[in-house]
């Protein structure tokens, strides 16, 4: 069995340890120590990286109470330095201190249970057993949440070997017997857990709910803490600034003026579209079709305008090929049973540094110049 040294003290980032075994498998090699500082993966949480002896330490797992610390090359001394990445750490421990928060806030407030839990590199999340949650619940559950974190709780890590918690309040049950690891933060939330923790709930920063959605019956809550939720602040922050400048506004009237801007584009829009379509019918009406075949590439109207002439088109046509170098992009229709559209395109359009395909008697594809847009439909013309 490791030694985990995490666990009597999860701020050390530096130990001297000892291999007990290497074992080099499937082009991997990992290293067991006789003690680390190193948290395996588990219970949602990554595992940590750091060094041993200088030597990268790029996963760790546990299996049957030995941790195995994968490396990129073997060591070569039996007693070795570990230096553990200790900002990934403490990033790992707001976190997971975090969720602890959280989750056990939405029981106090509302009895909704934490069913599921991931770190990830970008956000955190929990499932709680609510399936439809208010934005009023949400906004309670984030304040108060954050009212633990300015009390700054201390964070107790009880540990029971026999497997005796009674007279713990633990808020969901335990699944194992012995060996039981329970973290306490006073009266907001006490839950057995294997995870590495913070000291007190000050140093977890702030907890921000991000977004939520429905998942499996429940709620999934994304959010973020700490550090991340700073970088998270600064970046919609940025965002902010920005559409000050663009619309010359305070921040209070952002929203006002891009819904009104909205409104505007969409009349354009709408506008545009019929205007597009009274086009595509004029020229179409007027194509010159020869042998009830129509053939065009137009540097002039965009590929919108195209589909529309397209449905009028194919109506007088027996083959009919359309390009518009606007949009770098193809359409084609043919009446010839003979002929197989989409399979021309699968197997030509490549060779044109393009792409697409379609049915029997329809395809369209998109390219990277215009050059090889010309290529291909000249090419179809002379197959159609």
């Amino acid at each position: 069995m490791t030694e985990k040294l995490y666990y009597s003290d999860p701020y050390i980032k530096e130990a001297k340890a000892n291999i007990i075994d290497i074992i080099e498998e499937n082009g991997k090699i990992e290293i067991v120590l006789d003690r680390t500082i190193f948290y395996p993966e588990g219970g949602g949480q990554p595992s940590d990286m750091g060094y041993i002896d200088d030597i990268p330490v790029v996963h760790v797992r546990i299996k049957d109470s030995v941790i195995y610390h994968e490396v990129t090359e073997k060591p070569e001394t039996k007693e070795v330095i570990c230096k553990l990445d200790f900002k990934r750490r403490f990033d790992h421990m707001q976190q997971h201190s975090g969720e602890h928060v959280l989750a056990g806030t939405f029981y106090r407030l509302f009895k909704g249970n934490n069913k599921g839990f991931r770190l990830g590199e970008n956000y955190v999340t929990i499932d709680i057993d609510i399936k439809v949650m208010t934005d009023e619940i949400i906004e309670e559950a984030e304040r108060e949440a954050n009212k633990s974190i300015y009390e700054d709780i201390e964070v107790e890590a009880i540990f029971s070997e026999n497997g005796n918690i009674e007279g713990i309040p633990v808020r969901k049950e335990v699944s194992v017997d012995k060996n039981i690891r329970v973290i306490k933060m006073g009266d907001v939330d006490c839950c057995a857990c294997g995870g590495t923790h913070v000291k007190r709930t000050g140093e977890i920063g702030i907890i921000k709910i991000l977004k939520t959605e429905a998942y499996k019956g429940m709620t999934r809550v994304y959010f973020n803490c700490g550090e991340r939720a700073l970088k998270d602040y600064e970046q919609k922050n940025n965002i902010i600034k920005t559409l000050k400048k663009i619309y010359s506004s305070e921040e209070d009237l952002i929203i006002d003026k891009a819904l009104r801007q909205k409104s505007e584009l969409d009349e354009v829009k709408k506008s545009l579209s019929l205007m597009k379509k009274k086009i595509a019918e004029i020229i179409a009406r007027s194509a010159d079709i020869k042998d009830n075949k129509y053939f065009f590439i137009y540097d002039d109207l965009d590929f919108e305008t195209l589909l529309l002439m397209e449905d009028i088109l194919k109506e007088k046509t027996d083959s009919l090929v359309l390009g518009s170098l606007i949009d770098k992009r193809v359409t084609a229709n043919t009446k010839d049973i003979d002929f197989n559209m989409g399979r021309f395109f699968k197997e030509n359009i490549n060779n044109y540094r393009g792409k697409g395909g379609g049915p029997k008697d329809k395809a369209q594809g998109v390219f990277d110049d215009e050059q090889g847009l010309k290529d291909f439909a000249e090419l179809l013309k002379s197959k159609i």
